[in-house]
């Protein structure tokens, strides 16, 4: 539930009013006119009473703020959507409303919404420490250029390894879906290692969803994505953390490039060899996603819910 609570209008609203610089970012997401002195969401109806604070419905908060009259709101207000723009609260309605109008935009320009995990479904990453006497070899074989390697260093402790056919997958999916990140790792891994998937950041612009985002520590949800489940794909390697949308999940095989304890075999990196791209997981996933955005704009479906993912393979 929302909390609705309002704080008392104090003479210091408008110090605090100050403090907000909603960036590019927060315009491109929210639908934010860029060129307007005093961003304003664009409405189909925007009465003037609104415009002066009155019945105003708070719909978008940024730092504590009512970004529509400046009135000073309290802190546990709204949904937190931290990921777009630090302190950006919305309301449910405002989301209802924002996930409607963004997924029409979308359909409108024949996309669906991509919500992808990141390890062991696009990359795996391994700390230093934690490689075999047979992966060491590696730490000698990392890849400086970012635009064409598979192989970094994270902060000089951490390997991070991009699975087979990921950029091609990525830039392929980009024109056929609006693409989310969506992992347990900390904001600042997921911001540092999608650099290495896409150092242009065109495929995922502030999409990141990560684990400050949840409110529920092992599970994920879609409650922060802005658009509609019926057009939301989802690929992860682990079924248990989508419990609330299985119907929208496609569970692949774990990419396990460094060695696995559980595992009774040598690992793709002591082995000196990897996925096979044309034969890989992300190369089947690409050909259901191509299939599913063919099916649900040939207008066969209306839903992408109503699809047995698990047939496709």
């Amino acid at each position: 539930m929302v909390a609705v609570s309002v704080r008392p209008t104090t003479s210091t609203h408008h110090h605090v009013r100050s403090k907000i610089t909603p960036t590019s970012t927060l315009h491109r997401s929210l639908g934010l006119d860029s060129c307007s002195k005093a961003p304003r969401i664009r409405l189909k109806i925007f009465d003037e009473s609104i415009s002066l604070g009155f019945n105003c419905k708070h719909s978008t908060v940024i730092n504590e703020v009512c970004l529509h009259c400046d009135r000073p709101m309290a802190s546990d207000y709204g949904i937190r959507f931290d990921y777009i723009f630090d302190g950006l609260r919305l309301t449910l309605d405002e989301i209802s409303r924002l996930k409607a109008a963004n997924s029409n935009k979308l359909f409108a320009q024949k996309k669906l919404h991509l919500v992808l995990d990141l390890d062991h479904t696009l990359l795996q990453s391994r700390a230093f420490k934690k490689l075999t006497p047979d992966e060491l070899y590696l730490k000698k074989q990392t890849d400086l250029n970012a635009s064409d390697g598979s192989l970094f260093v994270l902060d000089d402790a951490y390997l991070v390894k991009l699975r087979p056919f990921v950029r091609t997958f990525l830039k392929e999916a980009s024109s056929m879906f609006e693409i989310y990140v969506c992992s347990m790792g900390s904001r600042y891994y997921v911001k540092k290692v999608a650099k290495f998937l896409n150092p242009e950041g065109n495929f995922f612009d502030s999409r990141f969803i990560a684990r400050e985002d949840f409110k529920e520590k092992s599970k994920k949800n879609l409650d922060l994505v802005l658009g509609q489940e019926c057009g939301t794909i989802i690929v992860d390697d682990t079924k248990s953390v989508w419990s609330n949308h299985l119907d929208n999940l496609i569970t692949v095989q774990k990419y396990n490039y460094f060695n696995d304890r559980h595992r009774n075999c040598k690992s793709y990196a002591e082995m000196k060899t990897d996925e096979i791209e044309s034969e890989g997981e992300l190369w089947n996933v690409f050909e259901v996603l191509r299939r599913i955005h063919g099916l649900f704009f040939d207008g066969l479906i209306k839903d992408v819910r109503c699809l047995p993912f698990k047939l496709f393979f």
